[in-house]
């Protein structure tokens, strides 16, 4: 009879340190239960220098780390697009001296893959890399030009070059978030906004 009230005690005060134990473990919540995730998207404009005018957007998704998109589109591309010959080649051009030897690096489209660090829980700063499509514009006077010189592609000189990209979300007011970028090709400064959801914070604590 002692041998089984002792056991028992034993059972009992094994079961207590188990449960006190288990008391000091922090359970991790599923990602479901942890919030949702703080999202941007902007749209804007590289402006500086104002001769690479690249039309963008900045989108982002992140809780303690996240990841994003950057995407960009040249204005200058197309502008010199449309004064170019539709039916004449650089080959051609080259091979009747009709190029003046003036020409201009335009950047087409391009995109970068991000990753998202928070500076503060409503204030993300991000960097990434990915390529952009480079095109050259050469300089064409033809003796039977009535408008002065115009612009063909180089297609000899148009690659995909590597690229990188970071920058910064700082809500101003209200809803109105600014993104601040620096893009290296082409080197400009990228100016957006971002109009915040209602509730894109009303889960920061369950981070």
């Amino acid at each position: 009879m002692k041998k089984i009230i002792l056991f028992s005690v034993f059972v009992l005060l094994s079961n207590v340190n188990f449960a006190q134990g288990n008391s000091n473990i922090t359970r991790q919540l599923p990602s479901a239960e942890r919030g949702k995730a703080v999202l941007y998207n902007s749209l804007g404009m590289g402006v500086l220098p104002s001769d690479y005018l690249m039309l963008g957007g900045n989108h982002i998704s992140y809780r303690k780390i996240g990841f994003g998109v950057s995407w960009r589109l040249g204005i200058q591309n197309i502008l010199l697009n449309k004064q170019g010959f539709s039916f004449m080649d650089y080959d051609t051009a080259r091979a009747n001296s009709w190029l003046t030897g003036n020409s201009k690096k335009t950047y087409s489209f391009g995109a970068n893959f991000n990753v998202v660090i928070p500076i503060t829980k409503k204030i993300p700063f991000y960097i990434g890399a990915g390529v952009v499509r480079q095109r050259q514009f050469a300089e064409v006077q033809t003796p039977f030009s009535t408008n002065g010189p115009e612009w063909i592609l180089n297609t000899t000189e148009t690659k995909f070059k590597f690229n990188f990209s970071g920058g910064v979300f700082i809500p101003i007011v209200n809803r109105l978030v600014l993104n601040i970028a620096y893009d290296y090709l082409p080197q400009t400064l990228f100016i957006g906004f971002a109009i915040s959801s209602p509730y894109n914070y009303e889960d920061l604590d369950m981070w």
